[in-house]
């Protein structure tokens, strides 16, 4: 009988001290945990809730412009290196990867204006050039594609962040570098124009879907790409995305037809593409987004004048 007691006076004592924790000052800390009070709580949740309206129809008649990357770096560090066929093959794969991307986002991205931008170009982009920086569907800058819409957010491939910054006031975001400990990485990232991924309830991720790993089993594969010279000696590239990758794959393994064989000749090389950059891999999460950003914009009709013209909201509307 004595220990039954002391049983639960120990539950009730632990309850209370739980009790005695979580709630201090009025502040049921479950409900807002990363802010000292209830009012601070409503105030953040007012900003992200009318930033986010505010964006999603800017970007509507806006323009989403995805970051590709070059390897630069790594390609002429091996050059110098003296390692020539190496630096050539990593040119070769992100040329195939980022054709990929372009194609996929052609394909599957609709619900605004889309442009495609080098990583080394990003700073012009951000210092107001429009012209002369974007990317056609052969992965070249084409000068003929302008950038005509004011409002613009960027889709990059980045790990998401536990974010060391809240919103930040446009006169100062430039010089304030988001950090933070990494999450997981994602297919994409949606950023602002200063580099700063947005916060919900905007649709911000663009996440792998696991079910496409798990279809075909290894971590890269062989593609052909073809490389000739043009009439100013330059190499032109020729890379064919194969959107039905995934399908021959599962037919090659049910017996109902042969691996293709790649020849490798003077004009054709071998690309190592890795699973997460297979056409399938990326133009479904590509196509999930599409469609996030259609319901979201569905619910969220544009904030007042009023409401944009708060000191609480203002300031952040970039």
């Amino acid at each position: 009988m004595a220990a039954k007691l002391n049983k639960v006076l120990l539950f009730c004592f632990l309850f209370l001290f739980q009790q005695f924790i979580f709630c201090q000052n009025n502040v049921v800390v479950k409900d807002y945990p990363d802010y000292k009070n209830k009012e601070q709580h409503k105030k953040y949740y007012k900003r992200r809730t009318t930033i986010s309206k505010w964006q999603i129809n800017k970007l509507k008649d806006g323009a989403l412009i995805v970051k590709l990357k070059t390897n630069d770096i790594i390609i002429e560090a091996l050059r110098k290196q003296g390692n020539i066929k190496l630096a050539e093959k990593k040119k070769l794969e992100q040329f195939a990867v980022n054709k990929t991307i372009i194609t996929a986002f052609n394909d599957f991205y609709k619900f605004s204006k889309v442009y495609f931008i080098k990583s080394n170009y990003t700073d012009s982009l951000l210092k107001g050039k429009r012209t002369n920086i974007f990317l056609d569907t052969n992965v070249q800058i084409n000068p003929s594609i302008t950038l005509t819409e004011t409002f613009y957010l960027i889709a990059e491939k980045d790990f998401v962040y536990n974010s060391s910054i809240g919103f930040v006031k446009e006169d100062s975001a430039k010089y304030q570098v988001e950090q933070g400990n990494s999450v997981n990485e994602a297919a994409f990232v949606i950023k602002n124009k200063y580099g700063h991924q947005l916060k919900s309830p905007f649709p911000f991720l663009i996440t792998y879907k696991m079910n496409i790993a798990k279809v075909i089993t290894g971590s890269k594969f062989d593609f052909p790409i073809k490389i000739y010279k043009n009439s100013l000696q330059q190499d032109s590239i020729i890379f064919v995305v194969n959107k039905n990758f995934i399908d021959e794959q599962n037919e090659i393994k049910k017996g109902l037809r042969k691996p293709n064989a790649i020849k490798q000749n003077e004009f054709t090389k071998i690309v190592e593409i890795k699973k997460m950059y297979l056409y399938d891999r990326i133009s479904l999460p590509i196509e999930i987004f599409n469609d996030d950003l259609i319901r979201f914009h569905q619910n969220s009709r544009m904030p007042l004048e009023l409401e944009l013209g708060d000191l609480l909201i203002q300031p952040y509307l970039y």
